[in-house]
Order: structure tokens, then C-alpha cells, then sequence
């Protein structure tokens, strides 16, 4: 199994000075290492159909319906699911010294995502997106790795 963490949203509590309200992390599960290979590959074929760059990542949130939509139905045909956990920063929603500091609000959010995925996980890799520094990757993994 392959499990790809993607965020979306910042770990910043100063919504006011211009921090996202919401942060999400984001999981998505392969039973099959070829399978999301394939899915890998239909996603780059369809960069060349938009005409769009091979290095193009996808958000959401700046692409028009018509991309979205044309995303959606390239990634429809493969098999895999999704876990998403989604954390209001409102401070009258959340508190707490853990939320105080980057790092340990990204590890919590993680391991809500974990914790909500691990009847699914069956001797997962995971594979990390390039934020982030290789120390705080090497520890997130720890992190993950301890329960």
C-alpha cells in the first residue's frame, strides 16, 4: 500500500494577518503500488492535454471548474480512497499549547488522519511531499511511526 500526505491551508493562528482559516491534511490510499503508477502517469497525460506544464501541481482552490472537473474525470477509472481531516483555526474553536507551534499543530493533524485511516493501512508506505525540511520529514516520520 502507498499512502500520499498532502496539506492544504498553513499552520498560522493569525487568521486576521492573512493565515488560512482552515487546515487540511489529506491522505490518499493505493492497495497497489501499479495502480497508482498508472493514476501517476494519467495525470501527466493530462497536463498535456491542458497544455499546461509538466511541473503544474494542482490546487483546488486556483483552478477553474472546467480543470477541476477534467481532473476528477482522469482520476475517476483508478482505484483508491482518500482520508481528510479539516481543523477550524477560529480561536474559540481551538486551543490548546499544541496548536501554539507549526510543527506539532502538522504532526496532530497527521496523526488525526492516521488514527482515522489505519483500518484501511496494511504495511503502508508513505511518501511525504517536499515541504517542509529533511529533519522535520525525519521526525513527522517518527512521529507516525510510534503508535
Amino acid at each position: 500500500m502507498l499512502v500520499f500526505i498532502d496539506e492544504a491551508g498553513d499552520t498560522g493562528r493569525k487568521i486576521e494577518k492573512g493565515s488560512s482559516r482552515f487546515f487540511v491534511i489529506s491522505l490518499v490510499l493505493f492497495d497497489e503500488y501499479e495502480e497508482a503508477n498508472v493514476c501517476d502517469q494519467r495525470i501527466k497525460l493530462l497536463r498535456k492535454e491542458l497544455k499546461i506544464s509538466e511541473n503544474y501541481e494542482f490546487h483546488f482552490t486556483e483552478n477553474s471548474k472546467r480543470i477541476r472537473i477534467e481532473f476528477l474525470k482522469a482520476i475517476q477509472p483508478y482505484n483508491f480512497m482518500y482520508v481528510t481531516v479539516v481543523i477550524n483555526k477560529d480561536d474559540q474553536k481551538l486551543w490548546g499549547p499544541g496548536f501554539s507551534t507549526k510543527e506539532s499543530f502538522y504532526k496532530y493533524a497527521c496523526q488525526m488522519a492516521f488514527t482515522n485511516a489505519m483500518p484501511y493501512l496494511n504495511e503502508a508506505i508513505v511518501i511525504l511531499d517536499e515541504s517542509g525540511n529533511p529533519e522535520f520529514r525525519n521526525r513527522l516520520a517518527t512521529y507516525l511511526k510510534k503508535d
